[in-house]
């Protein structure tokens, strides 16, 4: 027996490649050998699986090859072992299975035992079972310490199978696909329900961290989260550091709307010298009628790329322009934030329209613009379609700057969407504006 190894992310990626070598003859390979299919299967950001699968080809462990893959139109990069990484995953395995673990004994007590033994125990009595090291390492990764070793009383709640785990990671990809799809095209309730459909698959598979991230996804897009604290204290099991950031301040976020004083809580938690908590605080402290710096926060995010840092860049500006607002100096230049806008926009490889709409809402109030200009910014960002309360604000401002029938046209379009949601404040107000009409 031994102590329970260190399962970083790099660990995680090795062993979700376990199989890998078993398939590399055949002509197409499953979807969980390409890194989308890794970062799906394992819950973790891609930019993570990418920075992990680059530091074990340095190291020599994993190879790589462009292969057919199932369900990609074209080859894509595919991921396997070495001849070292084999030996080295056999090793990993045995410390795995061999690691000591603590659980209650029969007459009630904590006792040490190998982890493979007490799950073989387990499944004897009928509790899920753990067909790979990957779900084993899972196991050491979410139980509690105690007097440094993990603690596993009992069995976790047993996750029924409907399928195999292959062909349930290739509906979770398929699912995540299609949301992106339909949320490309507009379609949001579409890509909420594939969402909603990927985080139960990952329930069933005993993810909990793959349930979470398409949870906060689908939060982005408008879905309310039925039980926040829960969702938080989800979050708070997350034990790599990157992933447990980047799950927080993405439930922060989807917080702000549904239940603010939470997301305040989750935020003060935060380690204050990171940037995007920085900013969020800059953020908080604005609500709060405080007067708020940009000075100590980089308009560009250390080591983001792509969309990223695209996004980080349209929030920048939003909070630039909220400050603007109050102290009457400091507004963005508005070809920057028409620019920061298209990179967001239905037109970009990826649309997002809640920002795309919190950021227009904060630039019309620009001194600058004409009544013209702030119409023509107005109806990009409802042509977006982001979700409640942000087009409402969008609709409401719009209308006020359009004829009659327009506005009406508007109004009632929007009307609809509160009463979709059972919001009688919004449907009221609509009504009020339609009667002025």
């Amino acid at each position: 027996m031994g102590g329970a190894p260190r399962i970083t992310n790099r660990e995680r990626v090795l062993l979700a490649l376990e199989d890998a070598p078993d398939f590399q003859d055949q002509y197409e390979l499953p979807r969980r050998f390409s890194q989308v299919g890794l970062s799906q299967r394992l819950g973790m950001a891609q930019s993570h699986v990418s920075r992990a699968l680059n530091t074990l080809m340095e190291e020599g462990i994993i190879t790589h090859k462009r292969k057919r893959v199932v369900g990609e139109r074209r080859r894509v990069t595919t991921y396997s072992l070495s001849d070292e990484g084999i030996e080295l995953l056999r090793e990993l395995i045995e410390n795995i299975e061999q690691a000591d673990v603590l659980t209650l004994g029969e007459e009630g007590t904590l006792e040490e035992i190998e982890l493979r033994k007490l799950v073989d125990m387990w499944t004897r009595r009928g509790a899920q079972q753990y067909p790979d090291a990957l779900s084993l390492s899972e196991l050491l990764r979410e139980a509690p310490v105690h007097d440094g070793m993990p603690l596993l009383e009992t069995p976790p709640e047993a996750v029924r199978q409907e399928s195999d785990d292959d062909i349930s990671s290739e509906a979770i990809g398929l699912h995540l696909e299609l949301a992106e799809l339909r949320r490309s095209q507009g379609d949001l309730n579409s890509a909420l329900d594939h969402l909603d459909r990927a985080a139960k698959l990952h329930n069933k598979r005993g993810n909990p961290m793959g349930q979470v991230r398409c949870v906060l996804a689908a939060a982005s897009l408008g879905a309310q989260i039925e039980n926040p604290t829960v969702l938080i204290s989800a979050v708070a099991e997350i034990r790599e550091p990157t992933e447990k950031m980047d799950a927080c301040l993405m439930l922060h976020d989807a917080l702000l709307s549904s239940s603010p004083e939470s997301a305040v809580e989750l935020l003060l938690e935060l380690p204050n010298e990171h940037p995007e908590v920085i900013l969020r605080r800059a953020e908080l402290a604005l609500r709060n009628g405080e007067e708020v710096s940009l000075s100590d926060i980089p308009k560009s995010l250390p080591g983001a790329k792509g969309i990223r840092q695209d996004l980080w860049l349209v929030s920048f500006l939003r909070i630039q322009c909220r400050i603007a607002s109050v102290s009457g100096k400091g507004w963005p230049i508005p070809t920057e934030v028409d620019s920061a806008l298209a990179s967001i926009s239905n037109n970009s490889k990826q649309p997002h329209p809640m920002l795309y709409g919190e950021l227009t809402l904060a630039h019309i109030n620009n001194p600058i613009f004409e009544n013209d200009d702030r119409k023509r910014l107005l109806k990009a960002a409802w042509d977006m379609q982001p979700p409640l309360p942000t087009i409402g604000h969008i609709g409401f401002q719009l209308a006020s700057l359009l004829p009659s029938p327009e506005a009406m046209v508007l109004l009632l379009n929007l009307q609809q969407k509160f009463k979709s949601i059972g919001d009688e404040s919004g449907v009221t107000v609509c009504n009020n504006r339609l009667e002025s009409l």
